[in-house]
């Protein structure tokens, strides 16, 4: 990405004549028409200032993340003016903080910002959905962070963005917005939090919408080959809006926003380490998913979207201070993860069960699967980890509040509807405390743990105290055995397979590798780096993968399977296999246990079934 000064457009000491009689309030022109080169023109007329040095705040984290993102340092040739066009002292400190001298005299602040993805994807890459994209004629993804902050002390102050557009484009967010020109549109937002919280994706329009539960739903696609339409998506999320509705009675809000980008597999911007989805916002909900086949799409979209879908109970309805004033400099972090993302995920399984998406089965799976995952990390107050997440060694255990998370969220709705006697259940008790905060009103994070207790039973506190607070080892096979389900670390299985085998991508040379073998531990005879090219005779690529490799990797009941690969620089060659039987040690086992109690199936229904 080069970097140069733009031709801009304005003379520097003039302010923006539309803004001139603006009231207090942030002001903020943002100029898409003369993008250039990943980079777009900010013009800032911030409120009044007080204090003789004002610190203008670039986020370093933002909400949904849990890790430092630093946006400062996208920022070039930051500037402030007063009101005659005098240029004031600006000093930068750190990545994030730009200190302005005599601020009560401060005008007008002007910069350029880079875009997000268009950099290297190293360890200081921002994930996709929480950044910056800037592609002229193209589209324009806007997470309103990565693009301006606040000073210091002024952060609740109202924001009004006037944003120059190409006639053609159309900019969906859940913000509110004038459209008094084809080339303008006017968004505003309360307070910089709100105005964070819904993303701008721009481009031409591909969109659609419906209706559920008293929410109006609309889906804003860009897809780079134009494989993925928004009428496609539409239908994709419409059953598990209604699934939703059904689960919560009616929608938790007046609207919501799906705003999904997809690559295709050889875009400039696809992710190197294979890296997709989303990030929840209140109102909305931001993709970068990749262009897959029509039978793929649908179980990718519904997986991710219902997850990022149900954060518009928590925490949009249910949060604490430390979110619903959220410190963009230097964040304190809440202590209940396994809320926000932990029994989110868990919801977000359970839905789709209960609206008829997946079954049962599948729903039994999928928590044997994040048993699994949750295996590799360590043992670890929760709440702690929570608090601590910016911080090593808890910030790479972030991805543990999906897997024990949705576990903890499980046990927990077991034990309050056993100990009701399936009269209340977790929905039930997430409900009242939407009832009590919603969106604008945070609790404090010490007194939310005593609350869910009080409103169920004082046993819960011993499961918070051991398996949330505690560190203790979730206890899979006495709380699983409460809804006739049979839990073994380990047991011993017959299964049908082509032996021990893994595959990996190799990014550079767009081949598929093989992997974690021996040519003796495999039924094709294959060795480790062996290059696969082709599956019955169906040349392998990132779009088949998945449904090419995953028989020949797991327990399958397939018949025999010709692969084609190359050894080095020998010549292609082709080797078939049979799968044959193998004895092994499973791990997590999870069975319905076919000597299940009455007492123990009927609350395995009231938990996985929907209430007539």
């Amino acid at each position: 990405m080069k970097l140069f000064s733009l031709a801009l457009g304005l003379p520097l000491l003039a302010a923006p004549a539309a803004f001139a009689q603006q009231p207090a309030g942030y002001r903020i022109s943002l100029d898409l028409q003369q993008a250039t080169n990943d980079q777009v023109r900010v013009v800032i007329l911030p409120p009044p200032v007080q204090e003789a040095r004002a610190t203008y705040v670039m986020p370093s984290v933002v909400p949904g993340s849990y890790s430092k993102k630093d946006y400062g340092r996208f920022v070039t040739g930051f500037a402030a003016y007063d009101k005659k066009g005098k240029p004031l002292k600006v000093t930068k400190d750190g990545a994030n903080l730009f200190v302005i001298d005599n601020a009560p005299s401060l005008a007008r602040i002007e910069y350029r910002v880079d875009d997000t993805w268009d950099v290297k994807q190293d360890d200081g890459f921002i994930f996709q959905p929480g950044g910056t994209n800037f592609d002229a004629g193209r589209d324009f993804v806007l997470n309103h962070y990565g693009l301006y902050g606040y000073l210091e002390g002024y952060k609740m102050q109202p924001y009004q963005v006037t944003v120059a557009k190409p006639a053609d484009f159309y900019g969906a967010t859940s913000l509110a917005v004038r459209r008094p020109t084809p080339t303008q549109d006017v968004f505003t937002a309360p307070s910089y939090v709100a105005l964070a919280d819904a993303p701008i994706l721009y481009s031409k329009p591909d969109t659609a919408s419906f209706s559920s539960g008293g929410a109006r739903i609309s889906v804003a696609v860009v897809s780079e080959t134009g494989a993925v339409q928004a009428a496609q998506v539409r239908e994709i999320i419409r059953p598990m809006a209604e699934a939703l509705t059904r689960y919560f009675g009616q929608m938790p809000v007046p609207e919501y926003h799906f705003l999904l980008y997809f690559p295709s597999f050889g875009s400039p911007l696809a992710s190197v380490k294979g890296g997709y989805g989303a990030m929840e916002h209140s109102y909305s909900s931001l993709y970068f998913l990749p262009e897959v086949p029509a039978d793929r799409l649908r179980s990718m979209v519904q997986e991710v979207a219902s997850h990022e879908f149900l954060h518009m109970l928590a925490p949009l309805n249910i949060h604490s201070r430390e979110i619903g004033e959220f410190d963009f400099r230097s964040p304190r972090m809440s202590q209940h993860l396994w809320l926000y993302e932990g029994v989110t995920e868990y919801i977000a399984q359970l839905v789709q069960t209960r609206g008829g998406l997946t079954t049962p089965d599948e729903f039994r799976q999928r928590m044997k699967d994040k048993i699994d995952k949750a295996e590799k990390f360590p043992a670890v107050s929760f709440t702690e980890m929570s608090r601590r997440i910016l911080e090593a060694p808890y910030k790479d255990m972030y991805d543990n509040v999906y897997e024990k998370g949705a576990l903890i969220g499980l046990l927990l709705d077991i034990r309050i509807q056993e100990l009701s006697q399936g009269r209340q259940s977790l929905r039930d008790v997430l409900l009242t405390l939407r009832q009590k905060y919603g969106p604008t009103r945070s609790f404090e994070d010490k007194d939310l743990i005593p609350e869910v207790v009080a409103l169920t039973n004082p046993a819960l506190q011993q499961f918070f105290d051991q398996y949330v607070i505690g560190s203790q080892p979730l206890p899979y096979a006495e709380y699983f055995s409460k809804i006739g389900w049979q839990f073994q670390a380990e047991g011993q299985a017959k299964v049908m397979a082509f032996g021990n085998l893994g595959f990996r991508y190799d990014t550079d040379q767009k081949q598929f590798l093989v992997a974690q073998t021996t040519p003796e531990q495999n039924g094709f005879g294959l060795s480790e780096g062996d290059v696969l090219l082709a599956v019955n005779g169906t040349p392998l690529d990132m779009t088949n993968a998945e449904q090419l490799l995953r028989p020949l990797v797991e327990p399958t009941s397939a018949g025999a399977v010709t692969v084609r690969f190359r050894s080095g620089t020998a010549a292609a060659q082709e080797k078939k296999a049979t799968p044959r039987e193998f004895d092994v040690t499973l791990k997590n086992v999870l069975e319905l246990n076919p000597a299940a109690t009455p007492a123990q199936v009927a609350l395995r229904e009231k938990v996985l079934t929907p209430r007539r």
